[in-house]
């Protein structure tokens, strides 16, 4: 329903944590039991401050040594009439008694823009720190620490204009630029390797298969599969919609039909919808 929200979801190892009506809620869809986590403490900002911008953003992480679940929480306030960027950052324990804790950040501020990635107990995300400065950011879920990794120059213009893609390709996280592949049919790929450096490289669709790609839909990145295929699909649905499966290692894009049946939905801009992998969980929630 517009004005609850329910839109900004998160999958993670069977569990999905959503938002509505400005709460964190975790939902398990095995044992469909939904759990509202209690109300974030509010320290800076209490009152709307003119020519105030206020994001909040929330992450979910596993830590697979102590098999735990914590919740992030970044709330990023720009005021634009001094130019002075604030975040305030916050952990949520997903157990009986859990409660929301404010921890330190000796990083820059900053504001999270794109990717929810949680990679062998490290959460990961882009954020800018200025306008024309962006950054991967990590956060080790067991440690609590954070992180920061300078984005490529050649990525910043993209990570602010072009709908690109954050992935995990290869059980690293990736950034995939899809700027050129209606056009041309190629995609170049940006990976973080071990010690922080970023490698790169293109990749050119086979000229057989450029047809199913059409120019007047645009894509956008849905995730992966377990096997490193990156999923694409129309901002909008419509009657015929369909999936784009790229396979990064053999280089080759398939295509799925999936056939909505209800009109109620074609035409609405950017669709919101998760997809799954086939984790499921049968973790009781607690709260």
């Amino acid at each position: 329903m517009q004005g609850m929200g329910g839109h900004d979801m998160v999958v993670l190892r069977g569990l999905i944590l959503y938002m509505v009506c400005g709460k964190a809620c975790i939902y398990n869809p095995t044992t469909r039991q939904s759990v509202t986590l209690p109300v974030r403490p509010v320290i800076k900002f209490s009152q709307k401050v003119k020519g105030c911008d206020e994001s909040i953003i929330y992450y979910f992480g596993h830590d697979p040594v102590l098999d735990q679940y914590k919740i992030l929480c970044i709330v990023s306030t720009l005021l634009t009439s001094i130019n002075s960027l604030t975040s305030e950052h916050w952990v949520y324990v997903l157990e009986s008694g859990g409660f929301w804790k404010r921890i330190g950040f000796d990083c820059q501020p900053h504001i999270p823009t794109i990717g929810r990635l949680c990679i062998s107990g490290v959460i990961y995300y882009l954020a800018y720190v200025s306008l024309s400065c962006y950054v991967l950011v990590s956060f080790d879920v067991r440690s609590e620490q954070f992180n920061m990794i300078q984005v490529p120059k050649e990525l910043s213009g993209l990570i602010r204009d072009n709908p690109i893609g954050f992935i995990e390709y290869g059980g690293k996280p990736a950034i995939f630029d899809q700027t050129y592949l209606i056009q041309m049919g190629k995609v170049d790929l940006w990976v973080l390797e071990d010690g922080g450096a970023w490698s790169t490289k293109s990749l050119v669709l086979q000229p057989c298969q450029m047809h199913l790609l059409n120019e007047s839909i645009k894509l956008l990145v849905r995730g992966t599969t377990q096997t490193d295929e990156v999923i694409l699909a129309p901002c909008k649905l419509f009657s015929n919609y369909y999936l784009l499966y790229y396979d990064l290692r053999k280089n080759d894009l398939r295509k799925f039909n999936v056939g909505l049946t209800s009109d109620h939905w074609f035409g609405k801009p950017y669709a919101d919808y998760i997809l799954f992998d086939k984790n499921e969980s049968i973790l009781h929630l607690e709260t």
